[in-house]
């Protein structure tokens, strides 16, 4: 009788910590980025795009609530396997093209959407963020599409047109981050992310999260072709 009053216990303290956790988020991050950008960026480790990645892809989807919510609830890769392929071409870790950044999206922020049911498993969660990504009403190509903004080695777009696009096309505000002028291989300021905020029934809703360096007004910015890192072809 001991023993089963303390799993009594141990199962209603989950569940409280359960309710708890979900009444401090109220939304999600759901932030992308233009792959060349982002491999300039950090460093590609082959310096190139793999050849199944065609478009934005997804960064993570982030519970506000904060990071690492539980810890003890490891990553487990054959509970996603059979998303291999789907995440090799919307969700790549590209700087190691091996499975780091999903185990760290798991456990960073994956374990705090546990809470919802949409998301709270590692086969739901990922497979709800790279259903996202497919959405016309979360694709940035296509709100830049819409602009004619189109990606260019020759090409530069001002801050400002950039982001009236996207926000015309989502219809609400967002935060756009780019590169800086950090490498000589390009001297250009490149456009990386676009955060979106999402409600927990996964429609945009207004983005209260500023804690990124955003694009400054007034760059020139450049969107190079998907598989041509620094323009050299």
């Amino acid at each position: 009788m001991a023993a089963r009053g303390i799993i009594i216990i141990l199962f209603l303290s989950l569940i409280i910590t359960a309710i708890c956790v979900d009444e401090k988020w109220t939304s999600f991050i759901f932030a992308q980025r233009w792959p060349p950008s982002t491999c300039h960026y950090i460093r590609c480790e082959r310096h190139r795009i793999p050849p199944q990645v065609t478009s934005w892809t997804v960064h993570g989807l982030w519970p506000d609530v904060g990071n690492n919510c539980n810890d003890s609830w490891r990553f487990s890769w054959d509970k996603i396997k059979s998303l291999e392929k789907q995440l090799e071409a919307s969700w790549p870790d590209l700087k190691y093209n091996g499975r780091s950044l999903w185990q760290h999206e798991w456990r960073r922020h994956g374990t705090c959407a546990t809470t919802l049911k949409a998301t709270n498993n590692e086969f739901r969660y990922f497979h709800k963020v790279l259903r996202l990504n497919r959405l016309d009403a979360f694709n940035p190509q296509m709100a830049l599409e819409k602009a004619g903004i189109t990606p260019s080695c020759k090409k530069s777009y001002p801050t400002e047109d950039i982001k009236h696009a996207v926000q015309q096309y989502f219809q609400t505000n967002l935060i756009m981050t780019c590169t800086t002028q950090r490498y000589p291989e390009t001297n250009r300021t490149l456009l990386m992310s676009i955060y979106l905020a999402l409600s927990k029934t996964f429609t945009v809703t207004t983005l209260h999260y500023s804690n990124i360096h955003q694009c400054k007004p007034g760059d020139k910015v450049y969107i190079f072709p998907v598989h041509d890192i620094y323009c050299s072809k």
